[in-house]
């Protein structure tokens, strides 16, 4: 076969080997300083969301050189960073809490057990195509849960930032926590907070191109030496071990395996939805595309790199991502050059980072997030398409009033909800053929295009189970409606690839129906898969292999020309002899086309020869008794 793995390019089934063999020197800067720039902002926030994700601030060292490597290898975007992700470490906080303390060893140890087996998660998805299901995210629904996300992550900042503490799984159950505390807020912590956040803001504002996190954070580890905050009571990060850790499995006992199982599926595709965006915006912008079942593997084996070597759950950046784009990244050779740059501050540089205070790194995460709060994007919605915007609130406050894997749940399950209800609308499409021309037009744009007698109805989406109850009602109701009544009804299904046996059995009550009131059921763009299942089911047999037709001008062709009532016969026949002599002489028309453009051309002008088009006598497809 084709496409199979072994008679693939080796740059589709190595993506790194689609960059590095054409590799230029020219590149190697703009690479070497986009690396530099992702190592900058991810050395601060990453140790932020290494806390957001109930692990030690070191642990982001072990996990993102890992995850940084393993998509440079296997990813098929050349911007997109897979480090750490704000909302993947809530994810993951949210599931282990369920299943030790924070802080303690079984925490770690199941948190990178956690990030393994979301990996193998990712990569079987990967592995067995199910790339194609971002086509099933609602962006509507996923702009809400992203933004309610955003907001927890910031509640969840707000103790940090006013040096209290205060725990809860929801955002709802942490502000009852806060509220009573507010009063016990360290004036000192909440001011270095605020600094911090102001400096952040500012510097983003006034000079984008400088590492804005890293040089508050540098600006706040030299204020706690020289005003000594800790000894002031300001909390600071402390001793953090200096190194990296050696691969190795993490030790979890089989018991914790169904909630770790729930949870990596739900942070596997968090991982993806929040990276299949961007990576698409970026190949559009520079050109290439994008492998949605690679990026599943790829991303896959960066959280089972992070996981082996006992770090966190990971994901795409957009913040980073954007910095890498920025910088002028042209390959994943920057991505490289941010895991090499992190693994030696790991290395050598951790001790520069004790006494950076807490609070900074809750005002990093609360910048790094309130770029996902899309409060346009929601206006937007609420403009265009009010169920879009109810949708989106639906999950925003989902995420806000419980805990996170179950607010996934509900995001998931109302993204499914929204494609099944959609596509389970009687969605019809009329056409007609407009004077001179056979291309089917639709009646909305031209109604005076209407064939007399000849209702054609097109279903705007796949006919399946869903709907195909509802659009047998809307075709009967608008044969109905019609006048004057028609004598045939053709059905346009070149929409439906597919079919099950509800939509067959629709049609054939659809059939049923229409021949009771005197009206024939014709069929076209009929796909293989599903004629085969209509003659396996009988169908065909009841509604007849001759009211098949291969398109729609082949229909409204059979109608004219083999029914006798139809009106303006004449009229329309010249009509058609003209057509298929501009046809059959038009440049580019194969020959068979022009073979069979001149069979029909005959066949026209012996109809027009012979009694002004009384017939062929070939109505026996029609009722009796009209």
């Amino acid at each position: 076969m084709t496409d199979s793995v072994s008679e693939q390019p080796a740059g589709r089934r190595w993506p790194v080997l689609a960059w590095v063999p054409g590799y230029q020197r020219a590149w190697l800067r703009t690479d070497v300083i986009a690396g530099l720039t992702v190592c900058a902002i991810l050395v601060p926030e990453g140790m932020a969301y290494a806390q957001l994700a109930g692990m030690p601030p070191e642990t982001a060292f072990y996990a993102a050189p890992a995850g940084l490597l393993a998509y440079a290898l296997l990813g098929s975007s050349r911007q997109l960073v897979v480090a750490v992700s704000s909302a993947i470490a809530i994810m993951s906080a949210a599931t282990i809490s369920l299943l030790a303390p924070a802080g303690s060893v079984e925490y770690a140890a199941l948190t990178a057990a956690l990030a393994l087996l979301a990996g193998l998660v990712s990569i079987t998805a990967g592995l067995l195509k199910l790339g194609r299901i971002a086509q099933f995210f609602s962006e509507s629904v996923l702009i809400g849960f992203v933004f309610g996300l955003a907001l927890l992550i910031t509640i969840k900042q707000i103790p940090k930032l006013l040096g209290i503490e205060a725990e809860g799984d929801s955002a709802l159950q942490l502000l009852i926590a806060i509220v009573p505390q507010v009063k016990e807020a360290d004036l000192l912590t909440l001011a270095v907070g605020a600094i911090c956040i102001a400096a952040m803001v500012l510097l983003e504002r006034r000079l984008p191109r400088v590492p804005a996190a890293l040089v508050v954070m540098l600006g706040s580890i030299l204020a706690s030496i020289v005003l000594g905050l800790e000894a002031r009571g300001v909390r600071v990060v402390g001793d953090l071990p200096a190194g990296l850790k050696g691969p190795s499995l993490p030790g979890v006992g089989l018991e914790a395996l169904p909630l770790l199982l729930t949870g990596a599926v739900g942070i596997a595709l968090v991982a993806f939805a929040e990276a299949i965006g961007p990576a698409n915006e970026f190949a559009q912008k520079h050109g290439g595309n994008i492998d949605p079942n690679r990026e599943l593997i790829a991303i896959g084996a960066a959280n089972a790199g992070a996981g082996l070597f006992s770090g966190f759950p990971i994901g795409s950046s957009l913040s980073k991502s954007a910095a890498n784009d920025r910088a002028g990244a042209r390959t994943p050779a920057s991505l490289i050059t941010a895991a090499a740059a992190t693994a030696l501050v790991a290395l050598f540089l951790t001790p520069l980072f004790e006494p950076l205070p807490e609070a900074t790194l809750g005002a990093v995460v609360v910048v790094a997030v309130s770029g996902m709060m899309k409060v346009g994007k929601l206006r937007r919605l609420w403009v265009l398409r009010r169920i879009d915007f109810w949708l989106a609130m639906i999950a925003l406050v989902g995420v806000l009033v419980v805990p996170t894997l179950e607010a996934l749940g509900l995001a998931v399950i109302v993204s499914l909800g929204v494609v099944v209800w959609r596509s389970s609308e009687p969605r019809l499409t009329f056409l007609g053929r407009p004077r001179g021309d056979f291309e089917p037009v639709d009646l909305r744009m031209e109604p005076t295009a209407i064939i007399p007698g000849l209702l054609i109805a097109r279903p705007d989406e796949m006919l399946f189970f869903a709907n195909a109850s509802s659009v047998r009602d809307a075709v009967l109701e608008a044969a109905a409606e019609t006048e004057p009544r028609p004598m045939v009804v053709l059905l346009d299904l070149s929409l439906t690839p597919e079919a099950d046996i509800p939509a067959v059995e629709s049609l054939e009550d659809l059939h049923r129906r229409l021949a009771s009131d005197g009206i024939a059921l014709w069929l076209c763009h009929v796909r293989p898969a599903v004629r085969g299942l209509l003659e396996r089911a009988g169908a065909l047999a009841t509604i007849g292999v001759d009211a098949i037709h291969p398109r729609v001008v082949d229909g409204i062709l059979a109608f004219l020309l083999d029914t006798p009532e139809a009106r303006d016969r004449e009229a329309v026949l010249a009509d058609l002899l003209v057509f298929l002599r501009e046809r059959r002489t038009q440049p580019g028309t194969s020959r068979v086309g022009v073979e069979l453009l001149a069979a029909l051309e005959e066949r026209v002008a012996r109809e027009l020869a012979a009694g002004h088009g009384k017939g062929t006598g070939t109505a026996g497809r029609l009722p009796p008794d009209r």
